[in-house]
């Protein structure tokens, strides 16, 4: 490998384990769905490594700007750029880079486990776009924009759950494919709506499973469509996204629960799939105005 100093380390990033991350990664903020991971990271120092990733990774600089170089390994020669916020760096799963910069920075990052990026590819392109190749100081303002939901989720602790986590893998691997790969020109036209039968078992299935982490891939399943035309379908049939819709239903089933009996209001919120009595407190107030305590007391 011209260019890069023998015995030089090889790393390969697991965003899907955080204990394993080299000691030059810092976890911040991380929330993991098993297929999905968004997080946060301290970048420290590196004199030299050759770097992956187990996923398919998106990074968007945070931190202060620093000078980064790389060299892809079938090329020919270092490159360098002053990364600064807001620029970008798309890492295809397995695909190994050299990397060296002398400057510590934060990143926010998404990570799509392979398995589930190519059931999206499958679903959704008629040819499998040839694979990304790495891209390092990018502007992306579609990307910038996914960002801003993501920072959003860590600083909700995950407040959408898996189904907005899902959702949102889903939105970048097409948005990546379509626009970085190869041949992501081929998509599958889907037309026409949801009938009532499949809507009815979706809601069924929705209202069944309120105190689980639902996964938009499920949904999708029951509707019998894509994971990428699922979500748009069930917002023009009721006009919310998948994830908004589920958290009104939690929501109104903690209000049957508040009115019932004199059930502790922690215990209701994990009943109706909320992660804490803060996290349903948040969203409650959101919805009606009011806290859960208050429309308890109120309506008595």
């Amino acid at each position: 490998m011209p260019n890069i100093p023998e015995n030089t380390p090889i790393e390969l990033i697991d965003f899907a384990a955080s204990a394993s991350l080299p000691r030059r990664i810092a976890i911040v903020d991380w929330l993991t769905y098993g297929t999905v991971a968004i997080g946060r990271y301290l970048l420290k120092p590196n004199p030299g490594s050759v770097i992956g990733t187990s996923q398919y990774t998106v990074a968007v600089h945070e931190g202060v700007s620093f000078e980064m170089e790389w060299r892809h390994l079938d090329g020919a020669a270092i490159e360098a750029r002053l990364m600064q916020p807001n620029d970008i760096q798309i890492h295809p799963c397995n695909t190994l880079v050299y990397k060296r910069w002398q400057t510590s920075s934060r990143v926010l990052f998404m990570a799509i486990d392979r398995t589930f990026t190519n059931q999206i590819l499958g679903e959704v392109f008629v040819r499998r776009p040839i694979d990304l190749m790495p891209r390092i100081g990018i502007r992306d303002p579609v990307i910038e924009g996914m960002a801003e939901v993501w920072r959003g989720e860590l600083n909700e602790r995950g407040g959408g759950g898996r189904i907005l986590a899902e959702a949102l893998a889903t939105a970048l691997i097409v948005h990546l494919f379509r626009t970085y790969g190869e041949g992501g020109d081929n998509i599958h036209i889907t037309t026409g709506g949801m009938n009532g039968a499949r809507l009815r078992k979706v809601f069924e299935y929705i209202e069944e499973h309120l105190s689980e982490d639902i996964s938009l891939c499920a949904l999708a399943a029951i509707a019998g469509f894509s994971v990428h035309h699922f979500g748009e379908i069930f917002k023009a049939e009721t006009g919310l996204a998948p994830h908004h819709f589920l958290i009104e239903r939690r929501i109104h089933r903690a209000k049957e629960l508040l009115l019932g009996g004199n059930t502790p209001i922690a215990q209701i919120a994990v009943e109706v799939g909320f992660s804490g009595q803060s996290h349903f407190t948040e969203h409650f107030r959101r919805l009606t105005g009011s806290t859960p305590l208050r429309f308890r007391l109120g309506r008595r």
